[in-house]
């Protein structure tokens, strides 16, 4: 199995990995409520449960919960703070569109208005601002829950 994973084209494990996400995102959502990252009692945590969220911060790419009302991130993984050099505090603090490059403000608003409408996001771009003062390019993929308020999206830093 190994073997073929190394083998696969580097696009159709982009696409596997976004299925496996998906396949994720209910049990996510219940983990994950409220921007906590502190661990959950074992006692009221499955071993999948506790399986997702390991899974969730393991991950190599950028995975987000953004309330799409407040326009605020809920939670995001470690390799969000790694790739944008901020603390996981200092992210949820502010609003998302506070990093966003000026000149991607409106497709982003747009974006997110595509989103609440209920439709699903694929390879949108838009750049955000890391703690050096660079803005680096992200490939998103984002859907909403069934109230269209929480996002949940995964974002690959695809700067040159």
């Amino acid at each position: 199995m190994r073997e073929e994973r190394e083998l696969r084209d580097p696009a159709d494990e982009i696409r596997a990995l976004r299925e496996r996400i998906a396949e994720f995102e209910r049990q996510l959502s219940r983990i994950c409520v409220g921007g906590s990252t502190d661990p959950l009692p074992s006692s009221n945590v499955s071993a999948a449960e506790r399986a997702v969220a390991g899974f969730f911060e393991q991950l190599l790419v950028m995975l987000f919960f953004a309330d799409l009302v407040e326009g605020r991130y809920l939670r995001v993984n470690s390799k969000v703070c790694e790739v944008l050099g901020y603390s996981e505090k200092e992210i949820l603090e502010t609003s998302f569109l506070d990093r966003v490059h000026p000149d991607d403000h409106l497709k982003t608003m747009k974006e997110m208005e595509r989103l609440i409408s209920g439709e699903r996001s694929s390879h949108f771009r838009n750049r955000h601002l890391n703690s050096d003062g660079e803005y680096r390019t992200f490939d998103w993929t984002s859907v909403v829950d069934e109230n269209r308020e929480i996002c949940y999206a995964m974002a690959m830093d695809v700067t040159e």
